[in-house]
């Protein structure tokens, strides 16, 4: 049969045991160790809780306008429009806008910006120590002053906000989606830790906050290897020359394809759903006197991590088939790294075209949920964009069949000689 053929094509493939040692490597060493002890609950009189996300005007409004003019007077704004990072640059008219935004929050004008000499950015940098070595110290970002007006509404400074996101391009630090994030951190309380804990124990019954956990981890390796697999099993006709002698059988280049397809992305997925389950079976010896739900992390890990998995196959396999599967690497690579890099918060702001969704955090249930929208549009994206790579991956397998795409019938064995 067709399927198990292609199963054991890939089972037996060198990219396939890479695949299986990395993930099973990243498993160990990334979310094994946070599941090795339970969670305790907050005690309280504790120094530090952490930090909590809150909108408060107060603290909120100081901070953007802050950043906002960090930005200004920079000359560049980052956003992250489609999930990954961009350096914005105003045409004159803009930044003359965002300028008129700052006046307004601030009070200070146009010329007084333009013409302020002291601007440093903030940042890490590093100094002497004294010893003849050097030490990180944090540098403060040298601003001019700010004072909001009392007239200055919490409402119109967050509308004024979003017109600056606009202005740039939107995904930026002003959009409704991050400000509170980026510029009202607050320290959390024992109610607040109290409240994370009791979140976890009773509305995510454990299993879910670490199946968020566990999605987090294993989103980043199984987002980059498939493409390795793909790539090479579909390189693996061309390498033996067995191309020429599909192309002459009578099966169809769609059952060749979906087939392959199919193969591919189950045997990528098994050894990431055994993990989910060993995962479980890990959680539950930690928390013996919790009802846990078993399924939570497997099931999790099927809409989580599946999307990852058939994106960056389709993209291995069309990619190889149209050029080279080190056009499909580098591609698949640019990708995972830019979404990487870029992630602006690793707590469930995901957006809606974020290659790798983050939630790098046991807490933080609320934030999660509110973006659940988000999440899933994403996840469906992914899909539906796999399975329209694989339908051009069947057009262009069944045009070279042909004699299209740069494919000669020098390069097939006529079928009237098979």
């Amino acid at each position: 049969m067709l399927f198990f053929k292609e199963c054991k094509k890939i089972l037996f493939s060198l990219t396939f045991v890479i695949y299986l040692v990395a993930v099973v490597g990243f498993y160990f060493t990334q979310f094994q160790p946070d599941g090795r002890e339970p969670l305790e609950q907050p005690r309280p009189g504790l120094a530090d809780y952490g930090t909590i996300a809150k909108e408060i005007p107060e603290i909120l409004m100081p901070a953007a306008a802050d950043g906002l003019l960090t930005e200004y007077l920079r000359g560049y704004y980052i956003a992250y429009p489609i999930g990954f990072i961009k350096k914005v640059k105003l045409s004159e008219k803009k930044s003359a806008r965002i300028a008129e935004i700052i006046t307004e929050i601030t009070g200070i004008s146009k010329q007084d910006l333009d013409n302020f000499a002291d601007f440093e950015e903030g940042g890490m940098t590093m100094m002497p120590d004294g010893n003849g070595g050097y030490m990180p110290v944090v540098k403060e970002t040298v601003l001019p002053e700010v004072h909001i007006p009392d007239t200055m509404t919490y409402e119109h400074f967050r509308d004024l906000m979003r017109e600056a996101d606009k202005i740039i391009g939107g995904g930026s630090d002003y959009a409704d989606d991050y400000i509170i994030n980026n510029f009202s951190l607050v320290p959390k309380t024992y109610e607040d830790a109290l409240a994370e804990y009791n979140d976890i124990i009773e509305k995510d019954k454990v299993t879910g906050a670490y199946a968020r956990l566990f999605c987090d981890y294993m989103g980043i390796i199984v987002s980059i290897l498939p493409v390795f697999a793909a790539a090479a099993l579909t390189n693996a006709d061309k390498k033996s020359r067995m191309e020429q002698l599909i192309y002459a059988r009578k099966i169809s280049s769609a059952r060749l394809l979906w087939t392959r397809f199919s193969a591919l992305v189950i045997t990528l997925t098994i050894p990431v759903i055994l993990l989910a389950w060993m995962a479980s079976c890990s959680i539950a010896e930690i928390y013996p006197q919790n009802h846990l739900d078993f399924g939570a992390i497997p099931t999790m890990a099927v809409y989580w991590l599946l999307p990852n998995i058939l994106f960056s196959s389709a993209l291995g396999m069309v990619m190889t088939e149209l050029s080279s599967p080190l056009m499909a690497i580098f591609l698949q690579g640019v990708l995972w790294f830019s979404s990487v890099m870029s992630s602006t918060s690793l707590s469930g702001e995901i957006g809606r075209f974020t290659l790798v969704c983050r939630h790098n955090s046991l807490s933080d249930r609320d934030v999660f949920i509110k973006n659940f929208s988000q999440f899933a549009f994403n996840r469906i994206f992914y899909t539906i964009l796999a399975l329209g790579m694989i339908a051009l991956t069947t057009w262009i397998y069944s045009k070279k069949r042909k004699g299209g795409l740069h494919v000669t019938s020098k390069d097939l064995i006529r079928k009237s000689e098979a």
